[in-house]
């Protein structure tokens, strides 16, 4: 149930790094470079998110995208609040958290943000771009048990701010794109091999939607790529790029991230 918890909480921004199959390291190649070249989410967002496993409602999540002002400088910062539905609670309660916060121009993480309440288990992951050093500086609390690491890489991402480059760029049927994703514990490198384009339905209406398969390297070992099977995404074909639909197969069934409309 846990992972449910981290697929969700996690990806349903970010459902672009579900695998679709897991990889040997040793397969694994450099990330490319982007520059955005759209802003969709400028003027701000807020849009609420539905999940369910194997047909039956699960969780849902709200997501917030606003611009914000630090040290003078212009940012955006997103924030996801995911919870479990009331009637699954006596069994698994969840109320986890994102922020991340990410240059206005160049979409280049800042900071990343990962609260997890998961029943009685408790899990606070801060993770801190040095842009002059090049350095992740990392600090993730478990209960009573702290762990401070860090490493250094300047094409590394958050989840969060992933997603919002990929819907920045101008890609189309045929492309591949290769990103270098860091989820709070573990690295990743995902490709997002857009493979179509076709009308599909969600609960907030019709759509024409990119289709996407993505897959996924570990980089660490603690990595969840071997968990989560076969994934598709579909991102709208219009300005917006918006998120609108994950599908993917998991250890137990089948998990459906649905995009429902704004959030009331």
């Amino acid at each position: 149930m846990r992972l449910f918890g981290y697929v969700l909480a996690l990806l349903v921004l970010a459902g672009l790094f579900l695998p679709s199959r897991s990889f040997a390291a040793s397969s694994s190649s450099s990330p490319k470079t982007y520059e955005p070249v759209f802003h969709p989410f400028e003027q701000g967002e807020s849009a609420s998110y539905r999940a369910t496993w194997s047909g039956v409602p699960v969780a849902s999540a709200d997501v917030e995208t606003r611009s914000v002002l630090i040290d003078g400088r212009k940012y955006y910062r997103v924030e996801v609040q995911a919870r479990t539905w009331k009637y699954l609670e006596l069994i698994w309660k969840m109320r986890d958290s994102i922020e991340s916060i990410f240059e206005h121009g160049t979409l280049r993480p800042r900071r990343f943000v990962f609260r997890q309440r998961e029943n009685r288990k408790k899990t606070d992951t801060t993770a801190v771009f040095e842009s002059e050093t090049k350095k992740w500086v990392i600090r993730r609390k478990e209960g009573k048990k702290i762990k401070d690491f860090e490493f250094v890489s300047q094409d590394t991402l958050d989840p969060i701010s992933a997603v919002y480059l990929a819907r920045s760029l101008d890609f189309k049927v045929g492309d591949m794109l290769r990103l270098d994703v860091f989820g709070g514990k573990s690295r990743y490198q995902v490709t997002m091999d857009v493979v179509g384009q076709e009308r599909i339905t969600t609960k907030a209406g019709e759509f024409n939607a990119y289709k996407i398969v993505p897959k996924i390297v570990n980089l660490t070992k603690s990595g969840y790529a071997g968990r989560v099977r076969q994934a598709t995404v579909w991102i709208s074909a219009d300005e917006k790029r918006r998120p609108l639909k994950v599908v993917s197969q998991v250890f137990i069934g089948t998990v459906n991230i649905e995009w429902v409309g704004t959030k009331s």
